[in-house]
């Protein structure tokens, strides 16, 4: 074996982790910046190249995977920019996740017979439950957020020189709150899927053992009647809702690409939060959207009519309360927009709640 041969065991352990289409120019690239080091080194000690120079000038080159790697892009799911705002939208997420796991957790221990038995079953199933929901809900995090990473031109990596004059100016008030349009995302799109695909999940049932389950919350089988919560009334004010869905998930996704607030995005988001008042507004004034009534559950098996009609009460307030707290955040989104628009300075208090 010759001296010459480690040279060409390096560049072949380099070339294991390049890309196959440009694997031969870089390892040629590579040889060549090699030969240069060693005739150097040669010229300068007045020696010919031996085993112990050509190990010492390997050593300088780099490690085979490190060098490789310096020719490659950093590959991850989630860039170094976005990753922060996936920590705050899992810190959003997880904690709903683990108050559902408590609800669901707090309805089982309430129809069970307190025993050792009976609550170490209930609390390793609640526990379970909580792992596996919230696993879900970071996998489909996950998915947005690699998404975002690999389709959108502002969050990925550019390669070759960048022209300092080409960057954005130096503007807070166009500045993007990114986690807080991919929650919107997020939550704008799994209300389609749900309300759309899966109705069926937003309901509640009556079992043979005497239980009552609400919602997706039920982990028993056989019940002996269901009925779904929302009503026709619901149902009919969908289409509009998906389509305000979808244009949100539009607009949040075109503000992501842009990389800042620019006036026709809040045009139209001005719009949109307008629109959102109008139609929760509607919902308010108009029909129940929730189609459950105390006669109902007393004809189902309601041991208690009492109950019977907190529960439906529950229902039909909680629902308005949902309506007016969308309503009232969409008019302070508004507000802020109009300030922006009109060009109006904010007082620095105010300023970093106006993202818009």
């Amino acid at each position: 074996m010759s001296d010459y041969d480690l040279i060409d065991r390096y560049v072949a352990e380099v070339g294991k982790d390049l890309p196959r289409k440009t694997r031969l120019d870089i390892e040629a690239e590579i040889l060549t910046g090699i030969e240069d080091m060693l005739r150097e080194r040669c010229e300068k000690t007045g020696k010919p190249a031996d085993e112990a120079m050509i190990v010492e000038v390997l050593k300088e080159y780099g490690e085979p995977r490190k060098v490789a790697a310096s020719y490659q892009p950093e590959r991850y799911i989630i860039g170094p920019r976005l990753f922060p705002s996936f920590l705050t939208v899992v810190q959003v997420v997880l904690p709903i996740v683990a108050a559902v796991a408590l609800v669901k957790l707090g309805i089982s221990l309430g129809q069970i017979e307190l025993t050792f038995e009976n609550l170490f079953e209930a609390v390793f199933l609640g526990i379970a439950g909580f792992v596996g929901s919230a696993f879900t809900a970071l996998g489909s995090l996950l998915v947005l957020f690699a998404i975002v990473q690999r389709t959108l031109p502002e969050f990925k990596e550019k390669a070759g020189a960048w022209d300092p004059r080409k960057l954005p100016a130096a503007t807070p008030r166009n500045r993007l709150d990114v986690a807080g349009l991919l929650l919107e995302i997020f939550g704008a799109g799994l209300a389609i899927v749900i309300f759309n695909f899966l109705p069926q999940t937003i309901n509640m049932g009556y079992y043979p053992d005497g239980s009552w389950w609400v919602g997706i919350l039920s982990t028993t089988t056989g019940e002996a009647w269901s009925t779904t919560i929302l009503s026709d009334a619901f149902f009919g004010y969908l289409p509009a809702l998906t389509i305000l869905w979808a244009l949100t998930i539009v607009l949040d996704v075109a503000l992501l690409s842009r990389g800042r607030w620019e006036t026709w995005s809040r045009w139209a988001s001005f719009v949109l939060k307008v629109v959102t008042i109008a139609l929760a507004g509607l919902m308010i004034a108009g029909p129940a959207l929730v189609d459950i009534s105390v006669e109902t559950l007393a004809a189902a098996g309601f041991p208690d009519p009492l109950a019977g009609r907190l529960l439906v009460n529950f229902a039909e307030q909680g629902t308005i309360l949902i309506l007016a707290i969308t309503i009232l955040a969409s008019l302070a989104t508004a507000a802020r927009l109009i300030v922006r628009l009109t060009g109006r300075n904010l007082s620095p208090r105010l300023e970093k709640f106006a993202h818009p």
